[in-house]
């Protein structure tokens, strides 16, 4: 019988290698998936880092802008951050790239949204991995244009953030949890075009560089799956988003792509980069003359104030967005504590920090604090930055002196002790949250200011208003033609003194400089003139509209006003006068004996304004040149003058010893800064080598002039060259 047939198989060698090669085939699949894996991974992670480093560098230049703004903004202080670009028909010019001016509806503590201004930070376009132009957002305690009250480094940013796992019922991660670690800024890269975007280029702005248009909403993305989690547009409904004018008042939760739905359709893709409060004066209390800013433009200069009128401190209302201040501070024993009140607050750099400048003083009036064993009548005190146990946030916890001092300086509130050991006057910026102080002492000097005295000064003439609130005072043009004047009717010390000065003015309506008669070349100016001191104040009393208010004895000289007769006169001339022969262009200049005249023989009587622009006192009148400014177009800016008068010299003013003057044989060295910077101080004289002057004259110094009466004067044209000027922070110092 036979065997059935039976099934054959492969040889054991062939199964294999049909087996080998399906493996073979899988594993090369997967390899391919793999490296696609690893290729797509690669190139995104590639991508991450081309915006990284977009925001990175978009950083560091805004916190750059930030720590140098004293150095390129006359009299202001660290901190502030550019407005973002809102396209070229809300900047005032038609370059993009730049920040945005004032405009309708900015207001203080409105924080607004737009493109990074590259051009004003001195970048070129910057860019995310998509080719995208970064966004910014500036909280409104930080922008520069509409300033809040104070700007340090407890100003505390508008922006809460999160992250996300990315996905929209995700864990929520606070960044920011500390009130003080809440944004200043935020960067955003807006990463690719999502479903609902438009980045069609703008009919209305130029955007040739960047593309695309000014809507938030077409580049910043739409999420509310998550209540905790959203974009930063879900902020701006009801806003007109296609102006570019998006604000808000309130701290802000933004979402950090990014994040997807459960079917990985991307609801956000934008990337940020915040830059707190920490990261700008981190950078800003670095700088090398920051030391000197605390000891001396602010503990110094707020101890010699308060030691003139030695006032009560003051209690501050930090609750609304713009604080107020109360008179009188808490009674603590025998002392009164509380901050430095605002009549002490001469300049704009204590303004900006007097939530930083403690104060106390004895209730007697007299000595009753002991200090390092040196008696004094009151001290204040720079309480450094916060330590990490410190929280200046909420008005409770300002008005909370915990939370400024520690060390043998927290004896000051209950029990109220009189007698401790500190560190005076020597800020360290390794030892930044050192409490620093300086003890004051009844000061002899006279001086006398807006912030302490405006009341008492005087208007004459025509076109002159004042604001008692702001104290400045403001003048135009008006009908006849007599100038204006603002006159302070007690005199001030020069024989055997030193005098210091200084004031910010900003004129009324922008003008470019014209050489000749044509156009309309608004004018006339205005001027700081101090006249003599033996017939009385020139109370009611001012000059010609033409002669810019300023008193002046006439032509010839001897004929006409009195007190233009022995009188210095720092005049700044926006107009050119062909019968004062007035040189071609915007100048400041120190006349002498009322005479505004730039010719005439070097030698008596026709010297008085003799030009020269040497400015070195070899020719009575003098000039700086070039100086085609102090009315920009399109916008007026904000300028100063700083000047100082030395007794006693030469009679080549090279020395000068104001305590041994003999009046009338000695000379005074009369000096003046324009725009100058960290010039506000008048305690102490400004380093003339450090600090070029802009005009300097040396001339005899006549008894009439031993002591002085000062005052502002203008005079301005009206109808199309109309013009005017406000001053304002004016302070003046003999001693």
């Amino acid at each position: 019988m036979t065997a059935p047939d039976q099934p054959e198989h492969p040889p054991h060698g062939e199964r294999g290698s049909a087996l080998l090669i399906i493996l073979t085939i899988i594993g090369i699949g997967a390899a391919i998936l793999l490296v696609s894996a690893l290729n797509k991974a690669n190139l995104q992670i590639g991508k991450d880092k081309v915006t990284s480093a977009t925001l990175a560098k978009a950083k560091e230049a805004l916190i750059g802008y930030a720590a140098t703004y004293r150095d390129t903004h006359t009299n202001e202080v660290f901190g502030y951050l550019p407005l973002p670009d809102l396209g070229s028909s809300r900047n005032g010019t038609p370059e993009e790239g730049n920040a945005a001016g004032n405009f309708t509806g900015n207001a203080k503590n409105m924080t607004v949204i737009g493109r990074l201004p590259w051009r004003t930070l001195g970048l070129p376009a910057l860019r995310d991995s998509q080719g995208e132009c970064l966004w910014l957002a500036v909280s409104g305690a930080y922008q520069n244009v509409q300033q809040t009250a104070f700007m340090n480094w407890d100003m505390l940013g508008q922006f809460d953030t999160f992250s996300s796992d990315g996905t929209p019922g995700g864990t929520i991660n606070t960044i920011g949890t500390n009130y003080h670690q809440r944004p200043a800024a935020v960067i955003f890269a807006p990463g690719a075009i999502l479903t609902g975007q438009s980045r069609t280029t703008s009919a209305v702005d130029t955007v040739t560089e960047c593309g695309g248009n000014y809507n938030t909403r077409n580049y910043l993305d739409t999420f509310t799956a998550n209540p905790l989690i959203n974009s930063i547009v879900n902020y701006f409904t009801g806003t007109n988003n296609a102006t570019g004018t998006y604000l808000f008042a309130s701290p802000k939760a933004l979402a950090i792509g990014p994040v997807s739905d459960a079917a990985q359709n991307t609801l956000i893709n934008d990337r940020l980069l915040a830059i707190t409060p920490d990261d700008l004066f981190r950078t800003i209390r670095r700088r090398s003359d920051f030391k000197t800013f605390v000891d001396e433009n602010l503990l110094n200069l707020a101890k010699n104030n308060l030691g003139l009128a030695f006032p009560a401190p003051a209690t501050i209302d930090f609750t609304n967005p713009v604080p107020t201040e109360t008179s009188g501070g808490t009674t603590v024993g025998s002392l009164e504590i509380g901050r430095v009140p605002a009549s002490a607050l001469t300049t704009k750099s204590l303004k900006n920090w007097q939530d930083n400048l403690l104060y106390a003083k004895c209730t007697s009036g007299g000595n009753c604090l002991t200090v390092n064993g040196v008696s004094y009548r009151g001290v204040v005190i720079f309480p450094g930055e916060r330590s990490n146990t410190q929280t200046r946030a909420t008005n409770a916890q300002k008005n909370t002196w915990a939370n400024y001092l520690e060390n043998a300086l927290t004896a000051f509130t209950p029990p109220g002790a009189t007698t401790f050991a500190g560190v005076p006057l020597a800020y360290s910026p390794t030892a930044p949250t050192q409490d620093v102080w300086a003890g004051i002492t009844t000061v002899t000097a006279t001086q006398k200011s807006f912030a302490a005295n405006f009341a008492s000064f005087v208007p004459a003439g025509v076109g002159v208003t004042t604001n008692a609130t702001d104290k400045t005072v403001t003048v135009a043009d008006a009908a006849g033609t007599s100038g204006g004047c603002f006159w302070f009717p007690n005199t001030i010390p020069l024989a055997g003194k030193i005098v210091r000065a200084y004031y910010d003015y900003k004129f009324s309506f922008a003008d470019t400089f014209a050489l000749t008669g044509s156009g309309t070349d608004r004018g006339n100016g205005f001027t700081f003139q101090m006249v003599r001191n033996d017939i009385g104040p020139p109370s009611g009393v001012c000059g010609r509209e033409a002669d810019m208010g300023a008193l002046s004895p006439g032509v010839p000289v001897g004929l006409g006003d009195p007190w233009g007769l022995k009188s210095f006169i720092f005049e700044t001339d926006v107009h050119k006068d062909a019968g004062n022969a007035d040189p071609n262009e915007n100048h400041t200049a120190i006349m002498a004996y009322g005479n505004l005249i730039h010719g005439g023989s070097p030698t008596p009587p026709g010297n008085n304004g003799y030009l020269s622009t040497a400015c070195n006192g070899t020719a009575p009148g003098c000039r700086h040149a070039p100086a085609n400014k102090f009315e920009e177009s399109p916008s007026p800016l904000d300028h100063n003058q700083r000047i100082e008068i030395h007794t006693g010299c030469n009679s080549t003013c090279s020395t000068c010893d104001p305590a041994h003057h003999l009046a009338p044989n000695t000379y005074a060295r009369i000096t003046a800064w324009v725009d100058c910077t960290d010039c506000d101080d008048i305690i102490v004289d400004l380093d003339r080598t450090a600090k070029t002057p802009t005009i300097n004259r040396c001339i005899d110094l006549d008894t009439e002039l031993n002591s002085f009466y000062f005052g502002f004067t203008g005079g301005f044209r009206s109808g199309a060259a109309r013009q005017g000027v406000t001053i304002q922070n004016f302070q003046l110092r003999s001693e």
